[in-house]
């Protein structure tokens, strides 16, 4: 008895021991770990985890849900050895990656809620290897569509929701191994037709439709019916569309009434071709219930008929092969009217008109048919090019006369370098010589001034002559005085006067610039001046005293030797 009861106690110990390694939640205080409905349950809600939490792998309810996941590689659950899973909550964990084998382990997984995730497509494997899954919440994300097989042989699926996850087309095998299925929601999706046979299932019980775009035309006719006859809900579905059938509950509508009117192309819908060419043209045809065709020309019907210049036939042939799981539905009715025409004549040019007409509408269609018109040749004149050669000899007359006259423009235009020395030939030109007239004075003027005279006055009884020496400078000259002004061009040149023989007491009369008049720029026309004469205006004032000296040796000295007033030659 001692023994069997340190055995209880060990076991005792060794149990609550074990009990409390996984209620500890592995020291992860955003998660709690207890007992929920006989199972060891791990609740981590909002924990911000970024990666599956490695727990006690005896766990069997994992709550992840409001998380940051995003993503779930290749059998995510193996590494933290969550491999007894029997409940798996992913809502909300922001998932838009999912691997096709995450959950390939989990052998037991009864209960899986993706929903409020981001992902956009499912592949046909996902739950492969999840055989006991009973229930699978994939509400609110964007999947679109559903492909065939979208989902593998799960034999105990009971239930599946697909709401608010923006289906737009539902392949009609999509749920095919889902053979135990008895639920099944889609409502508040974007369905607007469905095929007979998406929800053909065995022990289907309640399947949810409402809150669909549901377009009520031929393409919904035979789900209307099955669904009507089914009994697999008791919803109030509503039809969106076309006008004519906008808010009409599917109960108040009967199937004569889900139709689609008639459609009509030509191809091609324009022809050019030559007389006598054969050509072949048509047009294809759809609608439901199946329309009439029928093509005119000219108001009139054609009908098969040939006649002594040409030949009409008209074969009509629909499709031989229509994949109702595939091919959109109205395509049952479609049908070719094609025409061929042999030897064409002007007869056939115009626009021909394909009708197609049933109980609901009527579709018409155009093609135009273009023949070459008949040409006519004329006889041309040989062209008259002699007012060419007139045109073109006064073109180059006048051309010659301005390139002869540019020339002598250009020949007889002479410039004075803007800068240069002058030669002697120049100089003697341009030199002057001052006499002195000893009879006259300029005490009138009030100081002893020189007056520039157009003339040449002799030198007897008077001084030597002061000689006028222009030099050229280096650089641009001065700008000449204000008077002279444009269109007249002048040039600037510097004038040095000395007295001979006193030197030293009177260097330099005059220094300074001067202006001398340049030749006019007119080509043709003489200038109303001689450029080289001996007009010279000196800048300043014309009056000057002789630097250095006083009033009185001034008077002396010039009374002596020079008069106040000079001529410049």
């Amino acid at each position: 008895m001692g023994i069997n009861a340190l055995s209880c106690f060990l076991l005792t110990l060794l149990v609550q021991v074990s009990e409390s390694d996984w209620l500890n939640c592995a020291y992860i205080t955003e998660c709690h770990c207890k007992w929920s409905s006989g199972k060891k349950t791990a609740s981590c809600v909002n924990a911000g985890l970024t990666q599956i939490p490695r727990l006690a792998t005896d766990i069997q309810v994992l709550d992840l849900h409001g998380n940051i996941l995003r993503e779930l590689y290749e059998d995510a659950f193996v590494a933290t050895e969550l491999l007894n899973l029997q409940r798996l909550n992913l809502s909300a964990t922001h998932l838009h990656f999912l691997h096709h084998n995450a959950f390939r382990e989990l052998r037991i997984l009864i209960e899986l809620d993706l929903s409020s995730n981001q992902l956009t497509q499912l592949s046909p494997d996902t739950f492969k290897g999840n055989d006991r899954l009973r229930l699978l919440v994939l509400n609110d994300n964007p999947l679109s569509q559903l492909v065939a097989e979208q989902f593998p042989t799960l034999q105990h699926l009971k239930k599946l929701e697909l709401s608010r996850c923006r289906l737009r087309k539902v392949h009609p095998s999509a749920f095919v191994n889902l053979r135990a299925l008895e639920t099944i929601y889609v409502h508040q999706n974007h369905l607007s037709y469905l095929h007979p046979d998406t929800f053909n299932l065995p022990v289907l019980k309640t399947l949810t439709l409402a809150d669909n775009p549901w377009y009520c035309d031929c393409r919904l006719r035979n789900f209307h019916e099955w669904y009507l006859n089914s009994n697999v809900g008791n919803e109030e579905l509503v039809c969106v569309g076309p006008r004519s059938k906008s808010q009409i509950t599917w109960r108040d509508l009967d199937s004569e009434d889900m139709a689609c009117p008639p459609t009509a192309i030509t191809s091609p819908s324009v022809i050019r071709t030559e007389l006598g060419a054969d050509i072949y043209f048509g047009c294809l045809i759809r609608g439901d219930p199946m329309p009439t065709v029928s093509w005119t020309f000219h108001l009139e019907e054609i009908t098969n008929n040939s006649n002594r210049n040409s030949e009409i036939t008209i074969y009509r042939y629909r499709f031989r092969h229509f994949n109702e799981y595939k091919d959109d539905f109205v395509n049952k009715s479609a049908q070719w009217v094609n025409v061929t025409i042999n030897n064409v004549t002007s007869e056939f040019a115009g626009e021909w008109k394909c009708t197609a007409k049933s109980i609901v509408g009527e579709a018409n269609a155009y093609l135009t048919i273009f023949l070459p018109k008949a040409r006519v040749a004329t006889a041309r004149s040989a062209p008259d090019y002699s007012n060419i050669f007139i045109a073109a000899g006064s073109m180059l007359a006048m051309a010659g006369t301005g390139i002869i006259g540019t020339c002598i423009c250009w020949k007889t235009r002479r410039r004075v370098p803007p800068s240069r020395s002058f030669t002697d030939q120049e100089k003697k030109l341009i030199d002057t010589s001052l006499a002195a007239s000893c009879e006259r004075t300029s005490t009138d003027m009030g100081s002893y001034g020189f007056e520039m005279f157009e003339r040449s006055v002799s030198s007897e009884n008077c001084m030597e002559p002061v000689h006028i020496t222009i030099e050229g400078p280096s650089g641009g000259y001065p700008p000449p005085p204000a008077e002279f002004s444009l269109p007249a061009p002048y040039g600037n040149i510097f004038i040095s006067v000395q007295v001979k023989g006193h030197k030293d007491k009177f260097p330099d009369l005059l220094g300074g610039g001067s202006t001398l008049p340049k030749r006019s720029r007119t080509c043709l026309l003489r200038p109303t001046y001689d450029n080289m004469g001996p007009r010279v205006t000196a800048t300043g004032s014309s009056t000057w005293s002789l630097p250095g000296a006083n009033p009185g040796d001034l008077k002396e000295s010039i009374r002596d030797n020079f008069s106040s007033e000079f001529t410049a030659l």
